[in-house]
């Protein structure tokens, strides 16, 4: 290993330096010490707003497909004359009301739109957008991440985990699920079955492939847990993650009030998606 080159960069890259995480977080990569490697990333000051903006932009692409909204736009007179459009919207739950899945879905997005901003790697589906009860947790890999040029080259499997204030037992359960052993993702087949429902015959094929892949070793696999808190988090994840998975990364945001980050995130989408139908193309 290049010792100029950090083990957090060698993992998932270098922290973005042209998206929006450039300008809303900054970041330290912490000592690396028996396999504990850590980044933490640090809020700017006076750059929530922003963020917010951003991130309930990526709530509404998570959550909902462009074909939805289309078919809502082409429905909307109906729609405010037989129900009104805030009772019909209230009524489907396109998005999440409660705390709890607003939360975990807010730290998952966050982190998904992190790595693909430091890595090549991309999301190949929303899964978020599958959830047959958008008022809980959809079950599977929070974050499964692939470089779609060249499928074999690397997979990252992401946990992330939401807590108004960081503790052991935060950290202790992402370090369950990554800092014993290496963890293979479950959802591949999850995301191949979709895609050719999409009509994408031949990206499925080629994931189903590399599952067996994967299985046998053949493909690298990155562990990345997040957890999303106070200004307290960076330490408590210091003092308390202890990994035997040199392919294991923490990620750790520490913000003021994390919790109205998430909330006003998912008011603004909220409010952006019924703007969204009522406005003319």
């Amino acid at each position: 290993m290049n010792e100029s080159i950090s083990g957090q960069c060698v993992l998932i890259g270098e922290h973005p330096n042209k998206s929006i995480f450039a300008e809303w977080l900054s970041h330290e990569d912490l000592p690396i010490l028996n396999n504990k490697i850590h980044r933490k990333l640090i809020e700017t000051e006076g750059m929530r707003e922003y963020a917010v903006e951003q991130i309930s932009d990526w709530i509404l692409t998570h959550h909902i497909a462009d074909s939805t909204i289309a078919r809502l736009k082409r429905k909307r007179e109906m729609i405010v004359r037989k129900y009104g459009l805030n009772e019909y919207l209230n009524q489907q739950q396109m998005l999440p009301v409660a705390e709890k899945t607003m939360r975990g879905n807010g730290a998952e997005i966050v982190l998904a739109e992190y790595l693909q901003a430091s890595t090549p790697l991309q999301l190949l589906l929303y899964k978020l957008r599958y959830n047959p009860n958008v008022s809980q947790s959809i079950k599977g890999d929070d974050v499964l991440l692939f470089n779609k040029e060249n499928l074999a080259d690397k997979v990252i499997l992401g946990e992330s985990k939401f807590r108004k204030t960081p503790n052991k037992a935060a950290v202790k359960e992402i370090t369950d699920e990554f800092g014993k052993k290496l963890k293979l993702p479950l959802s591949i087949l999850f995301v191949a079955n979709r895609l050719s429902e999409l009509g994408e015959e031949e990206l499925a094929d080629k994931l189903e492939e590399l599952n067996i892949d994967v299985k046998q070793g053949k493909v690298p696999v990155v562990n990345v847990g997040f957890l999303l808190s106070n200004h307290n988090t960076a330490t408590n994840v210091e003092n308390h993650l202890n990994s035997e998975n040199p392919s294991f990364i923490f990620l750790s945001l520490g913000l003021d009030k994390p919790e109205e980050l998430i909330s006003q995130s998912f008011a603004l989408a909220s409010e952006k998606l019924k703007r969204g139908i009522e406005n003319e193309d």
